[in-house]
């Protein structure tokens, strides 16, 4: 089996449906990207992407962020066509993704969940999910590169450790850092990261993220994340809110334009040094993002996006 076709059965995708006559993917360097993409879930009352434009470039690094619910991993779900688009275009290459076979998508589009599943098995085997000639070394060099070296070490049997049911032994950092070592070993060269630090506190999440930041310089990455810590080294960031993009640019320029993104970071920025805030020390209240979609702004929580 492959890594792909495993990556398939941990994840459960919905079934899609696969071309009678598919096109075979090219050889790289590889682009991703969507243009003017509706998609919603079956059943569902509304859409959950109206109109979304994205581009994964080679070696392009973009984050995703946004209030939670507003679409972030289901547009994670339609790069790797886990959900198929309602109207508008996803392309690899300027293929659409409908016309490439499932399994030759994600040998190219590789997607690390937020709840990345591991086998009730040792830690080498379920990092070989990733590559399976991959050496023992090969296994400890990944693992280091992830921050997982001096964990390793300490480890009684090593790589032959048991992870326990879904990876139970392991704590929250260590299963997405061994889900992360995993897809670093099948070397995709499109990674989409969905929320990897949701479940850690913010100081375990940021140094998750800088390492992050750091293991794809180089390579094409679309990080969805809550946090906004280290943002400053990706090339751009996309603002998502009830599923359109109501924001995107560097950084340092959203946080200059005073709008929704600056908001989220001056709260985030609050939260995390309470020690620094002084009575005055706010966003002025002529530049908190005010409503740019239908209806009241939807609410940013910290924690796991129901679609």
């Amino acid at each position: 089996m492959t890594a792909a076709r495993v990556f398939d059965v941990m994840d459960t995708p919905p079934a899609v449906n696969e071309p009678r006559h598919p096109t075979e993917v090219g050889v790289g360097p590889h682009t991703v990207s969507l243009h003017a993409a509706w998609a919603s879930y079956p059943g569902a009352s509304r859409a959950a992407l109206r109109d979304v434009d994205l581009e994964l470039s080679p070696a392009r690094r973009v984050a995703l962020v946004g209030p939670s619910g507003g679409g972030k991993s289901t547009l994670a779900d339609v790069l790797v066509r886990f959900l198929p688009t309602d109207a508008g275009e996803a392309r690899l290459d300027g293929t659409p993704l409908e016309r490439l076979l499932g399994d030759d998508l994600r040998r190219v589009v590789g997607l690390v969940e937020q709840r990345p599943h591991l086998f009730n098995a040792t830690l080498a085997e379920n990092l070989r999910i990733g590559r399976r000639s991959a050496t023992d070394d090969d296994l400890c060099e990944v693992l280091t590169r992830v921050g997982l070296g001096p964990w390793l070490a300490g480890l009684p049997d090593g790589l032959a450790t048991a992870v326990g049911p879904a990876g139970a032994r392991l704590s929250g950092g260590q299963r997405q850092r061994v889900a992360i070592a995993r897809a670093l070993l099948a070397e995709f060269p499109v990674l989409v990261l969905d929320e990897p630090t949701a479940h850690l506190e913010p100081a375990a999440a940021d140094a998750l993220t800088a390492d992050l930041l750091q293991l794809t310089e180089g390579l094409s990455t679309l990080l969805i994340t809550h946090r906004l810590a280290g943002l400053e080294q990706v090339d751009e960031v996309v603002v998502l809110a009830e599923g359109r993009v109501v924001e995107r640019g560097t950084h340092a320029d959203l946080v200059a334009a005073g709008g929704r993104y600056a908001g989220l970071w001056w709260e985030e920025r609050m939260h995390d040094r309470p020690q620094d805030r002084r009575p005055d020390d706010r966003l002025p209240e002529d530049r908190w993002p005010g409503p740019d979609l239908d209806g009241p702004s939807p609410s940013y929580t910290e924690g796991s996006e129901t679609p």
